[in-house]
């Protein structure tokens, strides 16, 4: 049989598809219990439930809004395909949400046996490995909660990759190369994590390919490589802009390597051991630095150990560098969010450590004399079995917390009661729930957990602004301003917070003083639209005359310019415009328009029918007919709030 056949003409027989049905069969199994859970407040919101975009299903703004959208802070086109296919396909129902996620990684399992069972020739190996990647319960975080489906699809397409690169590696041709690549380009769509592939493909040449490393290796990689820095940039500009990159005053240079040093024996102990396993994981206040040392030492020992092996044992050195390089873009040196580190990053890294381990012990077994080598393998079998049962029971364990974001947030905080993001988070949740069910009896344990959070870290920008702007949406303005107030004392440059000051002083009507914050805001970051609309909010509050609202709306339509799909500020300038002469007809036109655009955007419908209403011949009954499909498109009824108001004002959030 020639080379460059397929792999099932070259013997990818009834026993190797029953290995992958297998592997399909064990992760539905698995995580069965993942169909019944709904959509989490920890983001889930942003990208699909709440999401106006993905709740219009396939349409031609939507597709552009997908390919061209930083928003929250990341481009991922691919990621948002899919959730916008979900929401054709089953609208808001979660359980299939969940179906879709964990078939993707069901199938992610699949491609790395296919691609490890072609690049080694090792079944069992390489059937063992893709198990335990289906059923580690590391991977909980990546299927259970559906705002991280971009990890799941990402995977896929890298082990499609790696699967298409084998193929070009045995027979070389042009259609297969751009196959890899494309697969790649793939996986970049959905998740930039996959931007290491370049020094992955090197080391999955040096094994299991052994290609011998040549100059025509590197020019092969170059293609992959102006991608991935092309990806990276682009991501880099994503979250700068959205503020999610920590500075160097937040996280110092040294901390951030003794957390990256311990991080990564932390990973390493969490794949042989899944237990204390949460989401999210704090700072903690200090850590001493004789621990970054061992673990930098042990670091160290270990690469030399892999490399020093590479000859005759190269698969230690292959896993080991494939571990340490797909890490490096979560590893925390750049940091992004407030964790210290989170299940999700190892989905791929772990896969080396899996290698390490698969063929160490295959490796074992066939240099050692074995008298009853027929006892000896159905004791391997036995273990491997016992393994993957044993991974899959604490994986319905581990998913189990998933179900709520109280259950969520409180293993957490068992784990570690000093974890102020934990306490922070069970807050959030506690307020959404008493703001959703309209049960004012969760405030006060909503407004302790986060006053909890912001004893055990007050020097955190992150734990004083979430304490401020929950009073705020909880109503006590007065009592948030002096939260935020140390928030933005402690990161003057912290859009965030100093946004999160100007609403509450907006709510004081201390209109002036909430203009000033948005206008130091507009300066640090011109190109913010949201930043364009809070000013306008501000100063079309404040204006005493008509100088001051023509301010307003030059506010909001440079927000408007700088981001079209941005609602909130169409919105408000569809309402400034109806306070300015002869407006109403601009006003009226550009929000049906929008609603044209977005019918199943509650706000845009609100909007609508607050101009209705508002208008100088004052139209109730339609505006009451927006009204009510705004209802039943929203299952928050406080995000009704805002626009049902009978005043004119116009919204800041």
């Amino acid at each position: 049989m020639s080379a460059d056949e397929d792999l099932i003409s070259r013997g990818f027989s009834v026993r190797e598809l029953a290995v992958c049905l297998a592997l399909v069969l064990a992760t539905f199994a698995a995580y069965l219990p993942v169909t019944h859970f709904g959509f989490l407040i920890l983001d889930d919101p942003v990208y699909v439930s709440s999401n106006v975009h993905v709740r219009e299903g396939f349409t031609p703004h939507g597709l552009i809004w997908a390919l061209t959208s930083f928003d929250p802070d990341n481009w991922f086109p691919l990621t948002r395909l899919s959730h916008m296919l979900d929401y054709q396909l089953f609208g808001l129902k979660p359980a299939w949400h969940h179906v879709v996620g964990i078939f993707i990684h069901a199938l992610a399992s699949v491609l790395l046996y296919i691609f490890l069972r072609r690049a080694t020739r090792q079944k069992w190996p390489s059937a063992f490995i893709a198990a335990v990647f289906a059923l580690h319960p590391l991977h909980v975080e990546s299927v259970a909660w559906i705002s991280e489906r971009k990890d799941v699809l990402c995977a896929f397409f890298w082990f499609a990759t790696l699967w298409a690169w084998v193929r070009y590696s045995e027979r070389p041709s042009g259609s297969k190369y751009a196959l890899a690549l494309a697969f790649f380009v793939f996986g970049l769509m959905s998740k930039p994590m996959i931007v290491t592939m370049p020094v992955v493909l090197l080391i999955v040449d040096f094994w299991p390919l052994r290609r011998p490393f040549s100059r025509r290796l590197i020019l092969e990689t170059l293609p992959f490589l102006a991608f991935s820095v092309a990806d990276a940039a682009l991501t880099v500009l994503a979250q700068n802009a959205a503020g999610a990159v920590r500075s160097l005053h937040a996280f110092s240079l040294a901390a951030r390597l003794e957390n990256a040093a311990i991080t990564f024996l932390t990973y390493i102990a969490n794949t042989f051991w899944p237990f204390g396993l949460a989401n999210p994981y704090a700072w903690p206040a200090s850590e001493p630095v004789w621990q970054a040392v061992v673990c930098i030492l042990v670091l160290a020992g270990i690469s030399c150990w892999a490399w020093a092996s590479r000859h005759s044992q190269p698969y230690l050195a292959a896993g080991w560098f494939w571990f340490l390089v797909t890490l490096v873009p979560v590893i925390g040196i750049v940091q992004v969010g407030p964790q210290a580190r989170a299940d999700r990053y190892m989905y791929v890294p772990m896969v080396g450590l899996l290698i390490m381990a698969g063929w160490g012990v295959s490796d074992l077994l066939r240099h050692i004399r074995i008298p009853k080598p027929g006892a000896i393998r159905i004791a391997v079998v036995f273990a491997g079995v016992a393994t993957c049962l044993w991974l899959g029971s604490l994986t319905w364990a581990q998913e189990q917390y998933w179900h709520s974001p109280r259950e969520l947030f409180q293993n957490a905080i068992n784990e570690d009661h000093g974890n102020y993001l934990a306490w922070g988070s069970m807050g959030g949740a506690l307020l959404s729930e008493a703001l959703v069910h309209h049960d004012r009896t969760l405030l006060p344990a909503a407004m302790e957990c986060y006053r909890t959070a912001a004893q055990l870290r007050p020097d955190m920008v992150e734990t004083r602004d979430e304490f401020g702007r929950a009073l705020l949406v909880a109503g006590r303005p007065a009592d948030a301003l002096p939260e935020l107030e140390a928030a933005v004392r402690l990161a003057p440059r912290n859009g965030k917070a100093r946004r999160d000051l100007g609403y509450a002083l907006l709510e004081l009507n201390r209109n002036s003083e909430a203009t000033s914050q948005f206008a130091t805001v507009v300066r640090q970051d011109p190109n913010s639209a949201p930043a364009h609309n809070d000013m306008g909010v501000a100063l079309w509050r404040s204006a005493s005359d008509e100088g001051g609202k023509q301010r307003a709306r030059a506010e909001l339509e440079q927000a408007v310019a700088l981001r079209p799909d941005y609602t909130l500020a169409q919105i408000n300038l569809g309402l400034a415009l109806l306070d300015l002469p002869d407006g109403f007809s601009s006003a009226t036109g550009r929000l049906l328009q929008l609603v044209a655009t977005h019918p199943r955007d509650p706000a845009a419908q609100l909007g609508l029918a607050k101009a209705l209403r508002m208008g100088p011949a004052p139209n109730p009954e339609a505006a009451d007919v927006h009204l009510r499909i705004a209802q039943g498109l929203v299952a928050d009824p406080a995000a009704l709030r805002e626009f049902q108001s009978p005043r004119a004002d116009l919204a800041s959030r």
